[in-house]
Order: structure tokens, then sequence, then C-alpha cells
């Protein structure tokens, strides 16, 4: 520090222009510190009006408790709030607002107007504030609430005002920011209005699941699920996507603390992990998730817009979040199966295992129809086509009353099962590979599973960065149930496999799965997860397989026993159903 540079105590106006910068960032933030500002006063109908995205105008009003002329006063000045009195209080703080910044920030950088009445008697307080000084106070009439005006918002730091961003983009913003708040208080009637037209609105009586559609869309809402489960002091609630429905990013992933929205890296690596084996690389899931806990177990004051929180048990909170998201699919599974007795209905033809490679088709693809019995009876339905001749390789052929199921295969990929008014289509590919993923992981897990000694062992003669892999994944591969063992130089020879993969071309799959993991960085990845995952794809039926009526029967059934039969461990959906709704919507009949 040269000598000409001396340390200056900085005045009022400068403190209080770059404090705001930490509070008045840009139009939303201000309309988030606003909104915060009325749910704390107690209101169940919250209005937001703005002009130019928030530069220009930006009115929040509310019938909220209210503020006396002296309360309304104080609420202007910096560190002034009602929600603390002692340090104490910051370890049960139940409000969204507490710092006694915002308002006292905003006035500093805006032209501001506060009206605000305590009773019910029609008598009202404003005041008017410009640069965060008071310049008029006055007498006014209003119902009881509170109306926050901010004008010509940056109008006296250019610099800010220069760096926002276009009109659409801060709107876009505003849109989110407000969405937050109509899912986080299902109790509170919320109204946003830009340049006169209406652009949001939740009315109180507004379900969670409507709430949803209206701020995320009806087609992320429309595949999601609820989810509710507790577990000590944790609480955690709201919607989750199924493994089907994903995005590219995780913007739809959104996590609330106490009502308030936090982001959490925590929370959104419990969530992936949760989806773990049931996702497409680069694809995430999509939530709306309450965590209700105990106030004293999570630090909300380590940021500035309190967007970042800290909990005091961060692995009892990941596994907790993972355990509530995997039960609720195993449930969503139950409930399946519940519906659907595949198990019961194909019983009889369960005894003979899936064979790895396939052979010894007949020509033609049969049709397998099998009775349903007891209370799935339907009454016959009168057909038209009765006494025509039936081509069963049709597979609309034979009796369609819905008292007979069938099952057949289509393009050598796809199985279709027919139960009444429905058709269920599955990737045998994408279904068997969930099938071996599963049974993989166990073995992994479990550090135990079937091992066949191969008859005549499997002699590999591979590169020697190839070489180098192997023997630094050996172990891992007898996890999984390969026995490799060296043989000579860059030579390894396979003695034993795992039992599922019987008549199956190991040496194939183990280049296969060397290939695959040739190209990874082995530094950054769980060698053993992943190995499962080529392991299940490298030895799964193929599309282009051709399977007989045993062999899809069995697929099918060991499908409906896997804890989450939806995706493949890529995130491709194993199946999918049509409904006659769906047809007749098709057909236009609806």
């Amino acid at each position: 520090m040269s000598s000409a540079e001396k340390i200056r105590l900085l005045d009022k106006d400068v403190i209080g222009k770059i404090s705001a910068g930490e509070v008045a960032e840009r139009p939303v933030s201000v309309i988030k510190e606003l909104i915060e500002n009325s749910i704390d006063s107690g209101a169940f109908s919250i209005h937001v009006d703005i002009e130019e995205a928030g530069q220009t105008v930006i009115r929040v009003a509310d019938n909220g408790c209210g503020m006396t002329p002296e309360d309304a006063r104080l609420a202007c000045l910096r560190h002034a709030t009602s929600k603390l009195e002692r340090i104490e209080d910051l370890g049960s703080l139940s409000t969204l607002g507490f710092r006694g910044e915002a308002l006292a920030s905003i006035a500093a950088v805006s032209r501001l107007e506060i009206t605000s009445a305590s009773k019910s008697d029609g008598e009202a307080v404003h005041i008017y504030l410009e640069g965060g000084e008071i310049q008029n106070i006055r007498p006014a009439a209003r119902a009881r609430g509170t109306t926050v005006a901010v004008r010509n918002l940056f109008y006296n730091v250019p610099a800010r005002k220069k760096f926002l961003k276009k009109e659409p983009t801060e709107l876009a913003m505003i849109m989110d920011t407000f969405g937050r708040f109509i899912l986080s208080n299902p109790d509170i009637e919320f109204k946003l209005g830009h340049s006169g037209r209406m652009l949001s609105h939740a009315s109180r009586g507004m379900g969670p699941l409507d709430r949803v559609k209206l701020v995320l869309g009806s087609d992320v809402a429309g595949n999601m699920v609820d989810v509710e489960f507790r577990s000590g002091n944790y609480k955690i609630s709201g919607y989750i996507s199924m493994p089907a429905a994903t995005r590219k990013d995780k913007s739809f992933q959104i996590f609330f603390v106490n009502k308030r929205f936090v982001r959490s890296k925590i929370l959104s690596a419990s969530l992936q992990s949760a989806y773990r084996s049931l996702l497409e690389r680069g694809r995430y899931p999509s939530c709306v998730l309450f965590i209700d806990v105990d106030p004293r177990a999570v630090d909300v004051n380590i940021h500035p817009t309190k967007l970042l929180v800290k909990f005091d048990d961060e692995p009892a909170l990941k596994k907790i979040t993972e355990k509530a998201i995997r039960d609720r699919f195993l449930g969503i599974k139950e409930k399946r199966e519940a519906a659907i007795p595949m198990r019961r209905i194909l019983k009889t033809y369960s005894a003979s295992p899936i064979r790895p490679v396939l052979t010894d088709f007949p020509e033609v693809q049969p049709e397998f129809e099998y009775e349903i019995t007891g209370s799935e009876k339907k009454k016959p339905v009168i057909n038209r086509f009765q006494g025509a001749s039936s081509d069963r390789s049709q597979p609309c052929g034979g009796d369609i009353s819905g008292r007979r199921e069938r099952i057949f295969q289509i393009g050598n990929c796809y199985i279709v099962r027919v139960q009444n008014d429905s058709v269920f289509i599955t990737d045998q590919h994408a279904a068997h590979e969930r099938i071996l993923y599963e049974y993989f992981s166990k073995v992994a897990r479990d550090r135990g599973g079937d091992i066949q000694n191969l008859l005549f062992p499997v002699r590999m003669d591979i590169s020697a960065a190839e070489s180098v892999i192997m023997e630094r994944l050996a172990d891992k591969f007898k996890a999984l149930g390969f026995v490799i063992e060296p043989f000579g130089n860059n030579s390894y020879v396979v003695q034993g496999a795992p039992a599922i993969l019987k008549d199956k071309d190991i040496k194939t799959v183990v280049m296969d799965i060397l290939t695959d993991l040739s190209s990874c960085d082995l530094e950054k990845i769980d060698p053993v997860e992943t190995m499962v995952k080529y392991a299940s794809c490298r030895a799964a039926i193929k599309a282009g397989d051709k399977l007989s009526g045993d062999e899809m029967v069995v697929l099918l059934n060991k499908l409906f026993e896997c804890d989450l039969p939806f995706t493949c461990p890529h995130g491709r959906p194993t199946s999918t159903e049509i409904t006659i709704d769906e047809l007749e919507k098709r057909f236009r009949r609806k």
C-alpha cells in the first residue's frame, strides 16, 4: 500500500448500495424478498404486478397482518426485523426472512412506497423512500395488509442496471421463482401480472398436483408419482418422476427445506443415487420434494440469499432420501403386480429357464393362449367376425373376447401381451438386461453367485493395453463370477463363468466388457458398478433373437420379479402399456 492510499470509512450511502447488492441483485431477487415478507405476515392472498420484467415497477400486495406506522418506519432501517431477538433464535428459525436487510436494501437502489394497515378499520400508513431515505410519511386508506411498490430499480446504480439481461430472460427468472412459491405454499392464493396481462394464478382451492402441473407443465407432472416417507426427525414428501420420464438437466429438481427453496448438492446427489441403474447417461429425474426437519438440525444462515443450507447429519439425510424414493418404486411395482397377475396366469409355463443362446425355432411364430379363470373371467363379447377363419400368424386372430390372453413376438424384438383391455409391449433386450443387472448387482454385493467351471477353458490373447486393464480388474471380474487367470504374455484364460450365462459365448462377453472398460477413465468410475452394467448389456438377449413361447413367459416372469422392473440399467423403459382408451382416442372414437 502506497503512502497515498489511506484507510477511510465509507459513507452511509455507499454502504447501503453495496449491501443492497447482496439482496437486490436483480428484479427477481426483489420479488423473492417481498413475497417472503408477505408469507411471514400470515397472508393467504398475494398479488404481484410488474412492468418491464420488474425494471420499472414491482408491486406486491398481500392481506397479511400489516404494520403500524412505527413498525413500517422501522422496517425500512437496516438490521430491523421482527423475526429475531437473540442470537440463540438463529437455531430455531421458522420464518423465511429474518436478516432485517430486505426493505432497507431495496429502498437504497429504488424509489420505494409502502402502504400498510394493521387493523381492519381502513386506516393505513404510506411511506415514500428514495435512495434509502424516507421522504414522506402520511396517512392512507387500505384494507388490512401491506402493499410494497418498487419503482425505477437501480435508477441510482446505473452500472448494475446495465448488467441486467433482456426482458424475456428476466421475466423467465421471475416466473421460475414465483412458481416455487406456488408449490411450497398450497394454502395461499398467488397472482402474477405483467404489464396488465395475467401470467399465473394459483387459487387456494388448487390441489398440490395441479400446482405442479401449473408450474412444471402437464407433461412433466403427468409422469410424476407422489412420495411420503418419515424417519426419525425427517419427513420427505412431494412428487418424483417415473424413471422413463427424464430431462437433460437438473432444472426441474426442486427442493424445499421447511418450505424454503434451497439448492443442495447433497439432496441432488441423493436423488441421482436413488435412481441409479434407472437412468440413461446424461439424463436426470425431476422432482418437487419437501424435506421437513427440526430447524435446529439445519443451518439456513450460511448464504445472504438463504439459497444454501447445511444439514447437521448429511449421511443420514442422503440415506433417508434414497430409501424414500426406492420404497416408492417398490410400492408401484407391487401395485402393478397385483393389478396384472402375470405369474399366476403363466405359472405352468415358468419351469424352463431362459436360454441365452436361442436356436431351433419353428418356421412360424406360434400364438400362445392361456385361459383366465375365476373372478378374472369376463362376459363374452359378441364377435362380429365369429365363424371367420383365423390367421394364426396375425396378432389379432382368434378369440378376442377378453377371456384369453395372448403372448407373441413382433420384429424379433418386442414381446406383446394382450390382456383384457390392454396391450403390454416389452423390449426383450431391455427386460433381460434389467434381469441380469439385478442378478449381477446381488452377486457383487453378496460376493457370491453360482459359478460354472468351463469344461474347455477359453483362452484370450489381448493387446498390451487391454492386458493392463485385465490385470487391474481381474478380481472385479471374479466378483461377478468370471474366473480369469494369467496365461503368459498378454494372454488370459477363462476357467469359469456365471452359471446364468451357460451356453453363452463367454469369450465374446468378456472381450466386449473389456473393450467397454478400455474407453473409460478407471479413476473416475466405480469399476464394479460399471462392469455390472456392461456385463448385463453384453450378455442379454438381443433385438433380433427369436424366442419360443416358454422363453417369453419366463422372461416376463423374471422381469416382474425384479425390484425395479421399469427400465434397463441405461434408463430405457422395459415395457409400455397401450390401453383401449388410448386406442379409441387414436381412432378418434373419443
